[in-house]
């Protein structure tokens, strides 16, 4: 008996400890991530809800560059451009997905929380020291590359997409030419409205997912010196496939690019040398 107690109260030891070090079992982990991704749905849904308050403006900020292609084509020569909807209920479904993106805009520092929350426990003790400055930044980084795509970019985006490869004239009768009609969809619009800016509110994500690799002794600031003339080279491939071939546009994408793949060297170099002993 006195063996078995003895078993038992260092079992218990042993499990008090692992509590104390963030241990779980598995199907505990699974209940908090179960738990954190209810609660940011949650918070989504409630900033959507609260954004169509807002819809209106919400509206105008996404749609707006379409208006400006529309007053375009109206130029002589050009073709109309007109806004259409394909399929009955398309209407109910365009502000379904626009609130949707407004909330997730909008909650996504509740929904980076939870996610920190949840990881938390695997990180060192100085990386959570850092962590409302690190949800900060990234947040602030996230919404600066939504603006940034939607102020600085996507007009010119729009209007190569639409004007660039323009059939010719036709010729119907004499003195008479015409081109094709270009009929935007607004489910389509949206689609890529929205996959366009979430990609590049995540790509301005790298100074902060440096940060914490730089932090967890993963990536080094050798590493960005070292092969910063591969980076800037990738940066300018990747700014040529997502801009159109227009030297301003993709200057206006890969200069960002580069200043944070930067930024983030710098930041890992100053996280080794606070982590060095003194």
């Amino acid at each position: 008996m006195p063996l078995d107690q003895d078993y038992e109260k260092a079992k218990n030891d042993i499990e008090k400890l692992r509590r104390e070090q963030g241990y779980m079992p598995v199907s505990a982990h699974l209940d908090e991530l179960r738990a954190r991704i209810l609660r940011s749905l949650g918070w989504i849904a409630f900033f959507a809800t609260l954004s169509l308050i807002f819809y209106s403006q919400v509206w105008r900020f996404i749609m707006g560059p379409v208006g400006e292609l529309i007053l375009k084509a109206r130029a002589p020569g050009m073709p109309a451009v007109k806004l259409m909807t394909t399929r009955l209920g398309d209407n109910f479904v365009i502000e379904f997905k626009i609130l949707l993106l407004a909330g997730f805009i909008l909650a996504f520092p509740l929904v980076l929380r939870e996610l920190w929350a949840f990881v938390t426990p695997a990180l060192s003790a100085r990386l959570r020291q850092r962590g409302s400055a690190i949800l900060l930044a990234s947040v602030l980084l996230f919404w600066g590359g939504v603006v940034f795509a939607r102020l600085i970019t996507w007009k010119t985006v729009t209007e190569f997409l639409v004007f660039q490869w323009l059939p010719p004239e036709l010729e119907i009768a004499p003195g008479e030419k015409i081109r094709p009609e270009i009929y935007l969809s607004v489910a389509d619009y949206l689609s890529f409205f929205t996959g366009f800016h979430l990609a590049f509110g995540l790509s301005f994500q790298l100074p902060v997912v440096a940060v914490v690799l730089g932090s967890l002794g993963i990536l080094s600031s050798a590493f960005f010196w070292r092969y910063w003339r591969h980076a800037v080279v990738l940066l300018c491939i990747f700014s040529i496939i997502v801009m159109p071939p227009d030297v301003v546009a993709m200057l206006a994408l890969m200069l960002p690019l580069v200043g944070l793949y930067f930024l983030s060297g710098l930041l890992v170099m100053l996280i080794e040398r606070r982590q060095l002993p003194r």
